[in-house]
């Protein structure tokens, strides 16, 4: 077997090597698109960019790998971070078992770290594997699946009406953005990254403004409906609902009570701190027993986004490390994270002499209590003059790379 520094070479993909590409992702990843369909999104884009955001691994000359090097700013308390978005991280089959993953996802992070980026975010499809990198789980949803009549018909849902794909752009973006620095973990949106506002198909729904202006919403809904078919309900889900305060969220909860004469079920992914459980009249997962004594299922918790450190000084600057925090810190992939960092009330916290002691956390608790905003060193977000929507302060990446 090769050993796992097996020599690679890493290149940013070119026109040629569409079609390869196709097919490595496509004996990495089945089930999706075809080959010809992936090749044509490459070609053409999609979102999060197109062959642009792609890069090679070779051995020999045969592709042994690849990745895609996305371009994304997460908000975090206000505050944006330029982050590497790592995304099909593909090995071919006949280098399987050599280490070559791991050292895609090296080169991945080199490449963020070089560029500029101060945070890494992905989808893992293993845990374990990623946090062995310094990744660490960012984030959780809570999905109950309910009867409309479960919700109370909330005053305000009368404000809500369709949009049809005219109206949606620029007012669906202009919300967004104006709500972004009040989300924590969001993602700045591109205009490619709208393109699904186009879709016909895609069920869109605005809060109009109390304001009387058209133009301005207090909040939108992204829908999607699954009629009835054997052995399953017709059930409406909620893909994404982002109002500016508790009167918009219930008028919203209110709207989708309404639907009762239609919708047999309502799926909705709901942040912690939305206290969902406490709305709903019996937040019991559907079709379910008990499930410890009389205990019963509710919510299921879902998880996915992890998130990493790429340059912890810079990122200790942008928050504001206080002066005399000291905070010690250990990265086995980046030395150039690890020590004894001191607040000295200039533009980046100052590294102490020595090595990191025993007791130095590693990248990913960092990362994790930055994700929390429990951070030592860091001032409360509120402090800072973060206001988060709804109040509810929890990590979100709404969209899926």
């Amino acid at each position: 077997m090769t050993p796992p520094d097996l020599p690679l070479d890493l290149r940013p993909a070119r026109e040629g090597d569409l079609i390869p590409l196709a097919r490595l992702w496509a004996l990495a990843f089945p089930g999706e698109p075809s080959v010809a369909n992936r090749a044509r999104q490459l070609r053409e884009g999609g979102p999060y960019g197109g062959l642009e955001t792609a890069w090679v691994a070779e051995r020999n000359g045969r592709m042994a790998g690849a990745f895609r090097a996305y371009d994304l700013t997460l908000h975090l308390f206000g505050h944006p971070f330029p982050t590497l978005g790592l995304a099909a991280v593909a090995v071919h089959p006949s280098f399987r078992r050599m280490g070559v993953g791991g050292a895609l996802c090296r080169a991945a992070l080199r490449l963020g770290r070089e560029r500029g980026d101060l945070l890494s975010a992905l989808y893992p499809f293993r845990v374990d594997y990623y946090a062995r990198l310094g990744f660490t789980l960012a984030g959780e949803f809570h999905r109950y699946r309910f009867p409309p009549a479960s919700l109370p018909l909330f005053p305000g849902w009368e404000r809500i009406r369709m949009l049809v794909p005219d109206e949606r752009i620029p007012r669906i973006p202009r919300f967004y953005a104006s709500l972004l620095p009040r989300l924590h973990g969001a993602a700045h949106r591109t205009p490619a990254m709208w393109e699904f506002l186009k879709e016909e198909e895609t069920q869109v729904w605005g809060l109009c403004s109390r304001n009387g202006e058209d133009d301005d919403l207090d909040g939108y809904m992204v829908t999607e409906s699954h009629p009835r078919r054997r052995g399953r309900r017709a059930e409406l889900r909620v893909r994404e609902l982002l109002v500016e305060d508790a009167d918009g969220y219930r008028a919203f909860l209110g709207w989708l009570s309404a639907q009762r004469d239609q919708w047999t079920e309502i799926t909705y992914d709901a942040l912690p701190g939305e206290r969902l459980q406490q709305v709903l009249s019996h937040p019991r997962l559907p079709g379910t027993g008990t499930a410890r004594g009389l205990w019963f299922p509710s919510a299921t918790i879902l998880r996915g986004p992890m998130l990493r450190i790429l340059r912890l000084p810079d990122v200790l600057a942008r928050l504001g490390f206080s002066e005399g925090a000291v905070l010690d810190v250990r990265d086995a992939e980046f030395p150039e994270n690890s020590g004894r960092w001191s607040g000295s009330g200039e533009d980046e916290p100052q590294r102490m002499r020595g090595r990191p002691s025993e007791g130095a956390l590693p990248i990913s608790l960092v990362t994790g209590l930055l994700a929390e905003g429990e951070l030592p060193g860091l001032p409360p977000p509120a402090a800072s003059g973060f206001d988060p929507a709804m109040g509810i302060r929890d990590f979100r990446i709404l969209d899926v790379f």
